[in-house]
C-alpha cells in the first residue's frame, strides 16, 4: 500500500516542505488535517505542498473539463447519438477529464510551461512561439540591413552632390570609400551578428563595390572603360584563388 501512495505523491509533486521536521501525530486538531496559515496541507503530521502545475490542471479539469464533457455527453445522449442512459453521463465525463489532467500535467512538466493559459500552451504545442521568434529575428536582421543600405546610399549621394555642386577635393573620396565599404561589409557578410564569409558573398560584395566606383566615375565625368577593365581583371584573378581557399577550408569544419 505504501509504494502506491508514494508513487501518487511523487506524480502530484506532493512532498514534504523543505526543512520540515517530522513530529509525532498527537490526538486533537492535528489528526483532522488542519490547514496551516500558508495554505499547506498536513499529512501524517508533516506539512506537504502540491506541485503548482498539478494544482492548476486539477482545478481546470474539475471546474471546466468535467462539466463540458458532461454537457456534451448529455446532449449526445438526449439527441439519440449515444444509445446509453443519461445517468451514465456522470461517470463517462470522468474519462476525458482524467485524460486531460494526465496529458496536461505531463506536457507542461516536460516542456517546463509555467503559464497556465490554454492559448499559450496550444501555441507552444503547435510551434507558433518558435516560429514567431524566428520571424522576429528575421525581421530584425532585414531592418538592420535596410538601415545600413539607406545610410550607405545617403553617404554616397551626399558625396556626389558635394563633388558636383561645390567641387570638393577628391581626397575626401578615400574616407567616404572606407565608410561605404564598412556598411557594405555589414550588409553582405553579417547575418544576425554572425559573420559569414563565403565566395558567393565575396562576389556580391565585389560587384556592388565595383558598381559604386563606376557610378562615381560616371557622375564626375571620368572615363570608365579603363576602370571597367581593371575590375574585370581583378575579379578573374582573385575569385579562383578565393574558391580554392574556401574548398580547402571547408573540410576543416570552419565557415
Amino acid at each position: 500500500m505504501m509504494p502506491i501512495l508514494e508513487t501518487i505523491r511523487a506524480y502530484l509533486g506532493w512532498c514534504p516542505v523543505k526543512g520540515q521536521v517530522h513530529r509525532q501525530v498527537q490526538a486533537g486538531s492535528g489528526m483532522r488535517g488542519d490547514i496551516p496559515d500558508d495554505g499547506r496541507r498536513r499529512v501524517g503530521g508533516v506539512s506537504m505542498k502540491i506541485d503548482s502545475i498539478v494544482k492548476e490542471e486539477l482545478w481546470r479539469s474539475i471546474g471546466a473539463v468535467y462539466w463540458v464533457s458532461f454537457l456534451t455527453i448529455g446532449y449526445l445522449t438526449l439527441s439519440g447519438y449515444l444509445p446509453i442512459s443519461i445517468s451514465y453521463a456522470f461517470s463517462l465525463a470522468l474519462i476525458p477529464t482524467v485524460a486531460h489532467f494526465l496529458i496536461m500535467v505531463w506536457y507542461r512538466r516536460k516542456e517546463n510551461l509555467v503559464d497556465p493559459n490554454p492559448a499559450s500552451i496550444l501555441r507552444h504545442a503547435l510551434g507558433f512561439e518558435r516560429q514567431s521568434e524566428k520571424r522576429t529575428e528575421q525581421r530584425r536582421v532585414i531592418v538592420e540591413k535596410a538601415v545600413d543600405a539607406a545610410l550607405l546610399v545617403t553617404i554616397f549621394l551626399i558625396y556626389i552632390y558635394a563633388s558636383l555642386a561645390y567641387s570638393i577635393s577628391q581626397v575626401y573620396w578615400l574616407p567616404v570609400l572606407i565608410v561605404i565599404s564598412l556598411f557594405l561589409a555589414r550588409i553582405v557578410f553579417t547575418d544576425g551578428g554572425v559573420q559569414r564569409v563565403t565566395v558567393a558573398r565575396s562576389v556580391v560584395f565585389y560587384l556592388i563595390a565595383a558598381g559604386f566606383l563606376l557610378l562615381r566615375h560616371l557622375a564626375l565625368g571620368h572615363p570608365v572603360l579603363l576602370y571597367l577593365r581593371g575590375i574585370v581583371l581583378v575579379g578573374i584573378v582573385a575569385f579562383p584563388i578565393l574558391y580554392v581557399w574556401e574548398r580547402r577550408r571547408t573540410p576543416e569544419g570552419t565557415d
